[in-house]
């Protein structure tokens, strides 16, 4: 597995295999060459670009997720593959067959997880320790499916604590809003192949459900990883302030989230291995029937 993203944001790209690697053409030339084993994801900004079908094949087999964003760097489209697991079909049934109890309870250890890494991050950035404070109590009264929405709350609390009071966290929106979007589809790419990888499948989520929505289950379990994102766009908004568009240097910083440490039970992993460890645990879930899911924090 991978540990690089390749973007490609210029128009008149032209995608394919050369020997081995992924070539990046324009018109004739080629422009460069990733060895395709390397890479983690591939990412599609740019308005006018062509892949060949080989190009899309490899990454299929090898399990690398090609995601196209719309607006404002949110995710419109991923390419994966079918199935990359040997028991596909008996942990795919697992999934389905799950209760709506036990979904809940899963749910729940999600949210608990967000809000307890959105303390973190308000803690270790902010130095709040009161706010910090708050968003762990709420994070310990957590109820089975969230029934009384306590990741609302806690999102009133956390955003204006740790991007200031005028801030709204509006997935439509440029600067910080569009950064948080870039990091998220990252995030998400990642958590959408490990799922494949166990075998479980992608559309059936424990809590989002959207006609329209192909990946419910990587929103689900990307919740908790979602402050490590805030966390990484907060210290480049500290590091340029008067800077309010995504630039390649910027995009470079959101990405090396692949390959920085994390914290992952009293260890440090990487995302690769973190959404790993998430989609197995959450297929041994299923399986149990018993809320067995690991999470980041």
């Amino acid at each position: 597995m991978g540990e690089f993203i390749l973007e490609v944001a210029e128009n008149g790209r032209h995608l394919c295999i050369q020997r081995g690697s992924v070539a990046v053409q324009e018109g004739k030339k080629t422009l460069g060459l990733v060895p395709s084993d390397s890479l983690a994801c591939v990412i599609l900004s740019a308005d006018g670009l062509s892949l060949s079908r080989q190009f899309l094949a490899v990454m299929a087999e090898l399990g690398v997720p090609v995601v196209v964003c719309g607006r404002n760097y949110l995710p419109i489209s991923m390419c994966l593959p079918c199935a990359r697991h040997y028991r596909a079909l008996a942990v795919a049934e697992a999934q389905i067959k799950a209760s709506p109890v036990l979904r809940k309870k899963l749910w729940k250890l999600c949210v608990a997880a967000k809000i307890k890494n959105q303390a973190h991050v308000l803690q270790t950035r902010r130095r709040d320790a009161a706010e910090a404070e708050k968003l762990r109590l709420m994070a310990e009264k957590v109820r089975s499916g969230d029934s009384d929405n306590k990741e609302a709350q806690a999102a009133r609390l956390y955003w204006p604590a740790l991007m200031g009071r005028g801030f709204l966290r509006d997935p439509d929106g440029g600067g910080v809003n569009a950064a948080l979007n870039y990091g998220y589809a990252i995030v998400r790419a990642a958590c959408a192949r490990a799922l494949c990888a166990a075998g479980l499948l992608p559309l059936f989520g424990i809590h989002h459900h959207n006609l329209y929505n192909a990946f419910c289950l990587a929103d689900d379990i990307m919740e908790p990883l979602r402050p490590f994102v805030d966390a990484l766009v907060f210290d480049l908004m500290q590091e340029d302030p008067e800077t309010g568009l995504l630039l390649p240097a910027q995009k470079k910083k959101l990405a090396s989230i692949q390959r920085s440490p994390l914290p992952f039970q009293g260890e440090e992993h990487s995302l690769s291995s973190i959404t790993a460890r998430m989609a197995q645990s959450l297929a041994r879930s299923f399986a149990s029937a018993s809320p067995l899911l690991a999470l980041p924090g």
